[in-house]
C-alpha cells in the first residue's frame, strides 16, 4: 500500500514536471512568433486634431500608435512650433510618448512654424534623409521622409513616410519620382502615407509598377474621412525587394480610433530569416 502510494506521488510529480515544461515551451515558441513581426501604422494625424475639432491632444495620437503595437510608424499632418498646435515640437513629444526615435521632413513653412511629415522607430536609424516631391501645377509643398532601419535579425531596409497632392497632374509627378528614389535606392523600401488616390486611381497603378500595396484581397481598408469612411487613401506600398526578406500578412484600418480625422492603417510583416 505504502509502495502504491509512492507510486502515485511519483506519477503526479513527474506529469506536473511535463506539463510545466510543456507550457514553458509554448510560452517560448508565443515570443518567438512575435519576434519574427514586424508591424507599422500609417496615419495622417491632423496635427492632433479629431475631426471636425482643433482641440489638440497628442497622446490620445501617442495612444493609437501604442495600442497598435508599431514598430515603425508613418505619420503625416504633423506642426512644430505652431500656436495651433501648442507652438510645441510635436516631433519630439512622440518620441517621448512613443519611447522611439523621430525623423521629420518639413513640407511648408506654416505660421511661424513648419509643418510636414515624419516617421518613427522602435529600431535603430542609421540614415535619414529627405526630398521635395515635384509639384508641376500650384499648390502646398510635399515631401518624402526616409530612414534606413537596422531590423533585428541585422537586417536592414528602408521606411518613408510620405504625403501626395490633392491635386492630379502633381501626384502623377511625384509618384514618378518616388518610383526614382527606389530604383536609385536598390534596397528593401516601404513607404507609408496619405496618397490622397485610392488604389485603382491612375497614378497608383502607375506606382504599382514598383510597388505592391499593403492591401488584402477585399481591397484597401477604407481610412478616410473618420466619421463615414468611404475612401482607401491610406496604405503602405513595399517594393519587391522587401518581399526578398518579409512576407506580408494582412492589413487593417483601426476603425475605432477617433483621434484624427484620418483612421489608422496598420500592416503586418513576417520575417522570412
Amino acid at each position: 500500500m505504502i509502495l502504491m502510494k509512492r507510486n502515485i506521488a511519483f506519477l503526479c510529480a513527474l506529469a506536473t514536471v511535463v506539463l510545466s515544461l510543456s507550457f514553458s515551451a509554448w510560452k517560448f515558441k508565443d515570443v518567438e512568433i512575435k519576434k519574427g513581426e514586424l508591424i507599422m501604422i500609417t496615419y495622417n494625424i491632423h496635427h492632433g486634431a479629431p475631426q471636425s475639432s482643433e482641440e489638440v491632444n497628442l497622446k490620445d495620437i501617442a495612444d493609437v500608435i501604442l495600442r497598435s503595437k508599431a514598430d515603425l510608424v508613418a505619420l503625416q499632418e504633423l506642426d512644430r512650433f505652431i500656436a495651433r498646435s501648442g507652438n510645441v515640437d510635436q516631433i519630439a513629444e512622440l518620441e517621448q510618448l512613443l519611447n522611439m526615435k523621430g525623423y521629420f521632413s518639413k513640407s511648408i513653412d506654416y505660421n511661424g512654424g513648419e509643418y510636414g511629415v515624419a516617421l518613427f522607430s522602435k529600431h535603430p536609424l542609421i540614415s535619414v534623409e529627405r526630398f521635395d516631391l515635384p509639384m508641376v501645377k500650384d499648390g502646398e509643398q510635399r515631401s518624402l521622409a526616409l530612414a534606413k532601419v537596422k531590423l533585428p535579425n541585422d537586417q536592414e531596409l528602408y521606411f518613408g513616410s510620405t504625403h501626395l497632392d490633392l491635386n492630379i497632374p502633381n501626384r502623377i509627378a511625384q509618384v514618378q519620382r518616388i518610383k526614382e528614389i527606389e530604383m536609385n535606392l536598390n534596397a528593401p523600401l516601404i513607404i507609408g502615407g496619405d496618397f490622397n488616390a485610392i488604389p485603382t486611381s491612375e497614378e497608383m497603378i502607375k506606382l504599382q509598377e514598383s510597388f505592391t500595396l499593403s492591401c488584402v484581397a477585399g481591397g484597401c481598408p477604407l481610412t478616410s474621412p473618420t466619421s463615414n469612411p468611404k475612401r482607401a487613401i491610406d496604405f503602405f506600398a513595399y517594393n519587391n525587394k522587401v518581399k526578398e526578406v518579409l512576407d506580408f500578412k494582412g492589413s487593417e484600418a483601426l476603425k475605432e480610433e477617433k483621434a484624427s480625422d484620418h483612421i489608422p492603417h496598420v500592416a503586418t510583416f513576417e520575417f522570412l530569416n
